[in-house]
């Protein structure tokens, strides 16, 4: 793991720089201790430190089947600034068994549930289902002081009643913990940093509605620095559908419109056949709008009727759970990942070369093979590499199973972990074709420094079940963000 501080650099020509040289001439070092280079910029017209401490936890097939309201896990994290936010996220695998039944799961910190409101998960299914499926959450909690904190996982059946939950089935399942500077007083354009002007937005919003008519579920105005920055555009809430044939759309607006570069950023949640009745589970959408101007920015999510069909059944959104909106600016292909402060000490940045791909209706829908796969130039050979993939899949197979994964140069990651995502299905009604939200988040760490292919793939499951007819990209957006960050400073 790399250190926070670069104790020895020295003058480096562009031969001695590795893998390639740096995109801004004259900010090229040869870091002393690990072997490699560095591009060097400048804190100037900068006040935050938007992402530090980066912790990442994983298990594989943990298969935690017991119902009570007790911790599963616990992760001491050791928060090293009073002023940060602390971010927390699950990624793995989740069931709820049992008609009616409802399961949440949630996060506390020394013991108590984040002040500005629980940090939880929650999935009610409506028939008699058995659904191990990959889900995702999260939030920032603010007012944590620094010092060793317990993070502790918990889940229990809704209302305290046992419903038959599992979780951890047969995939890799993680923690990752990392500190979000959420100052509002920064102002600067931070111009060495690739990620910063970090702003998560909570609400608790509940909508019920049969309306085909457009409704705005949440409206905030964001204030953007830098026209030349790509905004990132994350919406965390509760989604709940019933209703055969039927499908609602979920989209972001920026003053009034949807991206138009490189496509617009939305989701949908549809029950085309099959078992109509209820599901409602907690989702991420995530994904980038470029060319938005500085200044006030009215951003909002919206909700309305997919094309082609004349009914979104019955929608809610917010049930039960904190809802977010996260906005930060990225400055994509920035290669600088050490800054030196005035004092004349340098710091590694935790985050920087962020490279993005995103595609619109990619309407995959073969069952097994890679759905899309892109070239990413990794830098140091002392970083991580994290992927996210933010996207619409189907697996419609009563008592079949898929599993989506990330590869990289045709190989699992191995360390901490494989990236993987398992959707076994079984429903009391038979097949259902239902496409719905689906988010990937994950860190691999040892791979080397050079040209990396990421692969974003779908197949069979570990599991011993039939593969699923599935689908993957169903008349929406899929987002890939890949970027490389250093572990713990």
């Amino acid at each position: 793991m790399a250190s926070d501080v670069i104790n020895e650099v020295v003058e480096a020509d562009e031969d001695s720089c590795q893998i390639r040289s740096c995109s801004q001439k004259g900010t090229c070092r040869k870091d002393c201790t690990n072997s490699e280079s560095v591009c060097l910029g400048s804190y100037s017209d900068c006040e935050e430190w938007p992402v530090s401490n980066i912790q990442i936890n994983a298990w594989h097939n943990g298969n935690w089947g017991h119902d009570n309201a007790k911790p599963l896990l616990t992760v001491n994290y050791n928060k090293k600034y009073d002023w940060t936010g602390l971010k927390v996220q699950w990624r793995g695998n989740l069931r709820v068994h049992r008609a009616g039944g409802c399961g949440e799961w949630w996060f506390t910190f020394n013991g108590q549930d984040c002040p500005q409101g629980r940090i939880s998960f929650r999935r009610y299914t409506g028939r008699l289902t058995n659904y191990y499926q990959h889900s995702v959450f999260e939030g920032i909690c603010d007012g944590i002081p620094k010092g060793t904190i317990p993070v502790k996982f918990y889940l229990d059946g809704c209302g305290n009643t046992n419903w038959d939950l599992y979780t951890g089935w047969y995939q890799a399942n993680f923690i990752i913990v990392e500190e979000i500077d959420t100052r509002p007083t920064s102002k600067g354009l931070c111009p060495s940093l690739s990620v910063f002007n970090i702003r998560e937005y909570d609400m608790n919003i509940y909508y019920s509605t049969s309306s085909t008519n457009l409704q705005v579920i949440a409206t905030v105005v964001y204030e953007k620095r830098d026209p030349s920055t790509a905004l990132r555009a994350v919406w965390k809430g509760n989604l709940g559908k019933y209703g055969s044939n039927t499908c609602a759309r979920f989209y972001f607006r920026f003053n009034g419109n949807e991206c138009g570069n490189p496509n617009t950023i939305d989701t949908v949640c549809s029950i085309l056949s099959g078992d109509s009745s209820w599901i409602r589970e907690d989702v991420v959408v995530d994904g980038m709008c470029y060319q938005l101007p500085a200044g006030p920015l009215k951003v909002e999510f919206v909700m309305g009727l997919c094309i082609g069909y004349t009914s979104i059944g019955h929608v809610t959104t917010g049930w039960d759970t904190r809802e977010s909106i996260r906005l930060e600016e990225v400055r994509l292909g920035l290669d600088i990942n050490a800054i030196q402060l005035p004092s004349g000490k340098i710091y590694r940045l935790p985050v920087y070369n962020i490279q993005h791909w995103q595609w619109h209706a990619i309407n995959y829908e073969t069952d097994s093979g890679v759905i899309k796969e892109v070239s990413y130039t990794k830098h140091s050979k002392t970083s991580a590499l994290r992927v996210t993939v933010s996207t619409v899949t189907r697996q419609a197979t009563s008592g079949h199973c898929t599993e989506w994964r990330i590869r990289f140069n045709s190989t699992e990651c191995s360390n901490p972990t494989t990236i993987d995502a398992s959707y076994y299905m079984w429903n009391e009604g038979g097949n259902t074709n239902s496409h719905r939200p689906y988010y990937i988040d994950a860190i691999c760490k040892n791979l080397a420094a050079g040209t990396v292919a990421v692969k974003f793939e779908v197949g069979s499951c570990n599991t011993g079940h039939s593969l699923g007819n599935s689908y993957t990209g169903w008349n929406t957006m899929t987002s890939m963000i890949v970027q490389e960050v250093y572990l713990g400073i």
